[in-house]
């Protein structure tokens, strides 16, 4: 298994290597896998897992569908964007429409009461991309679910031994991104078969940067 040093080491040379610009970068990790076959259903997987030390000013957009009792907490959730039930239905069939939507939020999260209508309208497109909304009971306050998934990211393995994600973004000591990386890597070990034995390189790169690697010991 990579040890924190080496990955604190692998993200201080990520920065150094990095191109300056106006903007905060991202951080981005890629971790490779050995003896791991992607292609079996079996082995694949999605989790939303949010991450430790959050994401910096990179934080992850959420949309939240809301109808009713549900509206008024809806708008003081802090989510991106707040839908009623009458918007989401006016989409019905406007399959542009709702692939925009879906490219424009990276989570969503829906009144329970509206999850029927939510697969009717929306299913064909979230599902295949991972965007199935979070429900959350339409009595309750969806502020936690909105600050966890602004925290998040979507590890997923499948097709190729690699998996991919953000990690952070630049203004984050390297401390705190290296416990998200750990983050991440400990949930591929218990996701994988072979555990920590399955991880074979790890790489992190910021957006206008090289890739700085470890491999595994």
């Amino acid at each position: 298994m990579i040890d924190r040093e080496q990955i604190v080491s692998v993200v201080e040379k990520a920065k150094r290597d990095a191109a300056r610009r106006r903007f905060p970068q991202s951080f981005d990790l890629e971790v490779k896998l050995r003896g791991i076959d992607a292609t079996k259903q079996d082995t694949s997987f999605t989790e939303v897992y949010p991450l430790p030390k959050g994401l910096g000013a990179k934080r992850k957009s959420v949309c939240i569908l809301a109808d009713g009792n549900s509206l008024p907490r809806a708008r003081n959730s802090g989510a991106d964007r707040v839908m009623s039930k009458a918007e989401l239905e006016a989409m019905a069939g406007d399959k542009k429409a709702i692939k925009k939507l879906a490219r424009s939020y990276d989570f969503f999260v829906a009144d329970v009461t509206l999850m029927p209508v939510v697969g009717r309208v929306m299913g064909q497109v979230l599902g295949p991309r991972n965007k199935v909304p979070t429900p959350f009971p339409s009595n309750a306050e969806p502020n936690p679910i909105i600050a966890r998934l602004n925290t998040s990211v979507r590890v997923k393995l499948k097709g190729q031994p690699v998996i991919r994600c953000a990690i952070g973004s630049e203004e984050m000591s390297p401390e705190d991104v290296a416990e998200n990386v750990r983050g991440v890597l400990d949930l591929v070990a218990q996701k994988v078969k072979g555990g920590a034995g399955s991880i074979d390189k790890v790489s992190i790169k910021l957006t206008m940067g090289k890739p700085s690697s470890a491999k595994s010991k």
